[in-house]
This record gives C-alpha cells, structure tokens and sequence, in this order.
C-alpha cells in the first residue's frame, strides 16, 4: 500500500492538478487531505470539487474554517483577510457543503492527521521550532503526526526520551523506538523558499515516508489571480516561496 498526503492547497488550481496526476503516476491507493482547500488563490470551487473526488479523508483548514463564518478572520494578515472576503463573495452552496463536511482530525494506522498542531487544533497554533514540536509530543499517542498550515515541509524525530530533532533529508525510514512529527508542505502556497507543489508519499511496506517536490505553472495562477483583484503581495510571493 502506497499512501498520499497533500494539504494547503489554497485554491491554486495549476499546483492540484500537477500534484494530482503525480498521485496516479505513483499510484497511490490511498489520498488524505490536511486542509486549507481555499484561501489565497483564484479558484476555490474547482479545487474544492477536486478534493472531494480524490480525497477519502479531508481535513479542516483555518482558511476552510473563515470561509465557513467559524472563526473571524481580524487576525488574519491583511492580504489574507482580502482574499478570504474574495474567496466568500464566490464559494458556491456545493463547495460550502464539502468544506462543512471536513474534519478537525483523524487516526489511522500509525498515523495522527492535523491540519494545525496536535495540542488545541482549533486554535491553530503553529509549530515553528524544535521547543514547540517537543512540547506538541505529548498531545498525541500515534508513532507519527502529519501536519500542515505552516507551509514550511519538515521532518521531525523524537528518540524515546531524548529532545526531538531536525531530519536532514527529505525522506525517512520509520523505525522502532522513534516517533515523528511531519509538515507535508503545501500544494498551493509553499513558503520555504522554493516555488514547488509539495506532498508526501508514505510506503507502508517499506515504511518510509518521502516528501515529493513539483514544479507547476505558477505564472497562469498568478495571471488569474491579478484578474480577481487579489492582493499583489500574495501574487508575487507564489514565484519566490515565500
């Protein structure tokens, strides 16, 4: 069995697409989503339409949660406030219902699924360095917790009782005695300095979990978003992933 884990894809419609058809060339038996279908970007109805079909396990974003009217967004940046009120004039009934139907979380395997943090997920706190992944280890029993929301990809190991740490690679063997805490990265919005779609691929026989980069046509995203009128600083930040 080969498993597929993609979340914050933001309503850019061009980095879905790229990351979707790489599901069926890696064929992939199993798709979660960790949410965030919209927000940011210019087509939040197509992308949320494409997630309900291939996802078996959707999660709730922050942004998922604003565009329902469940949380304000006055702490929101204001980039971030513009393009939500945007992305609220266009949803449709349909893509509200699908976003009301996400989850706040789901265990599977050995497998904690968190759009947030483990500790207080719908206070969608971050988790920004190694302090607070060891303080976020407590908050779940599974061996691995995969995240998102900070669209920073990361992969965190704990050795039993010892201060979790950094891995270096962008793959890891999961072994026994250590557990983990992976930021999958995001499809449509990453921020780490490169401009490429990311999700992670996990290979239960193998028991190694690999996060997978993209490059997609960034520039027609960035086209359709100028002709919504949305904020120009999340325009430029796609090109540079920041």
């Amino acid at each position: 069995m080969r498993y597929g884990f993609f979340s914050d894809v933001h309503a850019n419609l061009e980095a879905l697409k790229v990351v979707i058809a790489d599901f069926k060339k890696e064929k992939l038996d199993k798709i979660f989503f960790l949410g965030d279908a919209v927000g940011y970007g210019p087509d939040p109805n197509e992308c949320t339409s494409i997630i309900e079909e291939v996802s078996g396990i959707k999660l709730m974003g922050n942004h998922d949660y604003a565009a329902l009217g469940l949380i304000e967004t006055n702490l929101f940046n204001p980039y971030a406030q513009k393009s939500m009120e945007w992305t609220k004039s266009v949803l449709t009934e349909k893509s509200l219902k699908v976003l009301s139907s996400f989850s706040m979380d789901h265990r599977f395997d050995l497998f904690y699924l968190v759009h947030s943090t483990p500790k207080e997920p719908q206070e969608w706190n971050y988790i920004f360095d190694l302090d607070d992944a060891e303080e976020n280890f407590h908050f779940f029993n599974k061996q691995a917790c995969l995240i998102g929301h900070s669209h920073h990809p990361a992969i965190i190991e704990k050795y039993k009782d010892k201060h979790c740490f950094l891995h270096e690679k962008p793959w890891v063997q999961i072994e026994d005695g250590f557990r983990y805490i992976v930021n999958i990265g995001s499809v449509g919005q990453p921020r780490d300095g490169s401009n490429q779609a990311c999700y992670l691929i996990y290979d239960v026989e193998e028991k190694k979990a690999t996060l997978k980069r993209l490059p997609y046509d960034y520039k027609k995203t960035q086209t359709k978003m100028k002709k919504r009128g949305l904020p120009q600083f999340l325009i430029d930040r796609l090109a540079l992933g920041r």
